[in-house]
């Protein structure tokens, strides 16, 4: 079957899907350029992705922005609502139901391309180094429970804005990111990716749009046809170079 068919088809099988246009929920935390508020409207690559889903599958989402440890609790405890970008870990499986993946990443630990004597090969090799972090996300909780101590292979921050700071001042040897939020924050403290260079990738999975597990199985299948459909159309490319075209 051609592509545009199978475009046109799953479009056709969205709008006849019996599923109320209602109003959802959707957390996220500020994270330029994935998401972030601009001028009072929440904006960014993976938010652009996300509301093109939703008007995709007839759905309507209410995004709002909290800290990250925040939106991860109120998305746990709250019926009907949403939370992205996440990375979809083995600990989380059953705490979520999933759509996508909505946006292909790659998260590696970056050493400054200036520092030859930092040497990284595996994973015990970073153990020999400090590593800035960043709260709650998945990738630092894996290297706690790989037994990285905090305050001594780990200095974990509370956001990229502090994460990035430390890494820059010499605080710390290495520092997780991947090629939107680490090029996006290096930018903002008048730097660009050319100071930087991965030693080592961690994940390359991409990032999740999850459901609290109460939202109804009829709209999680409709999102993640939805998906398909957004991810199929060639959209998204054009969403990411707006927000990186620097």
């Amino acid at each position: 079957m051609k592509p545009g068919l199978l475009l046109w088809m799953l479009s056709v099988l969205l709008l006849a899907a019996p599923v109320s246009a209602r109003s959802f929920l959707v957390l996220t935390e500020d994270l330029p350029p994935v998401h972030f508020e601009q001028d009072g409207k929440v904006v960014g690559i993976a938010t652009e992705v996300v509301e093109a889903i939703f008007r995709q599958a007839g759905l309507e989402p209410s995004i709002r922005i909290y800290p990250w440890k925040r939106a991860y609790q109120i998305a746990l405890r709250t019926k009907d609502s949403f939370i992205f970008t996440i990375n979809r870990t083995r600990e989380r499986e059953h705490l979520f139901k999933w759509i996508g993946p909505i946006l292909q990443k790659r998260t590696c630990l970056f050493r400054l391309r200036s520092r030859r004597d930092i040497r990284v090969r595996t994973l015990d090799d970073v153990r020999k180094y400090t590593t800035a972090v960043i709260l709650g996300y998945a990738l630092t909780d894996r290297l706690l429970d790989e037994g990285f101590a905090e305050n001594r292979e780990l200095i974990v921050t509370h956001n990229k804005k502090s994460q990035i700071r430390v890494f820059l001042s010499g605080h710390a040897d290495l520092i997780t990111g991947n090629e939107y939020t680490l090029a996006w924050a290096l930018r903002k403290e008048g730097y660009s990716m050319d100071m930087v260079e991965p030693v080592l990738v961690m994940t390359e999975r991409g990032y999740y749009l999850a459901a609290n597990p109460s939202v109804d199985d009829a709209v999680i299948r409709r999102l993640q046809q939805a998906s398909d459909v957004v991810a199929q159309s060639g959209a998204i490319p054009g969403i990411i170079k707006k927000y990186m075209e620097f």
